[in-house]
């Protein structure tokens, strides 16, 4: 495994740990902001999304205003905000279990790639084993919904999902 992978791991456990400070901290009234450097110089940024469709929204449009410029190709940053108000609705609409805990959203640039890693607590939920939709089918034919998940596999060089101490956790990737 390349260094530099090894310490976005690092960095992934460390998120963790301040996770739980964060989560600490909102518990007795106060809310760190949206938005946080974790390493500006190595492109890495932590942002906190409360759930709720209004604040996905705000999000979206946030960080094309707010990463550096350059941070991103407008193509890789187009997709991840698909990806972003597909998933994160996803999680607004069918968790219903701590609606006070934002939705994390780490964010890691490197020459090759842009990586995102989604975190939320919740019931363990896989949307990477959610079946393709029958494209093919005609419209009136198919089930409502279904086409997010689709949309994100389409868009990303890589999506998976795991759940690690009672949070989904879904890494997206897109190489540069």
């Amino acid at each position: 495994m390349p260094d530099m992978w090894r310490r976005i791991l690092d960095q992934l456990k460390n998120w963790r740990g301040k996770a739980a400070a964060q989560h600490a901290a909102a518990a007795a009234g106060t809310r760190p902001p949206l938005m946080v450097a974790l390493d500006s110089a190595a492109h890495t940024w932590l942002f906190r999304v409360p759930r709720s469709r209004v604040a996905i929204t705000d999000f979206c449009a946030m960080i094309e205003k707010r990463l550096p410029p350059g941070y991103a190709s407008l193509d890789a940053l187009r997709a991840f905000q698909v990806s972003f108000d597909e998933l994160l609705t996803n999680v607004v609409a069918h968790t219903t279990e701590f609606p006070d805990e934002p939705i994390e959203v780490l964010l890691k640039r490197d020459p090759e790639k842009v990586l995102a890693v989604i975190r939320y607590r919740g019931v363990p939920f896989d949307p990477t084993q959610h079946p393709a939709p029958d494209t093919a089918a005609p419209i009136g034919h198919r089930p409502v919904g279904g086409l997010g998940v689709h949309l994100v596999r389409t868009l990303m060089d890589e999506f998976r999902h795991a759940y690690i101490a009672g949070f989904n956790e879904l890494t997206l990737l897109k190489k540069s």
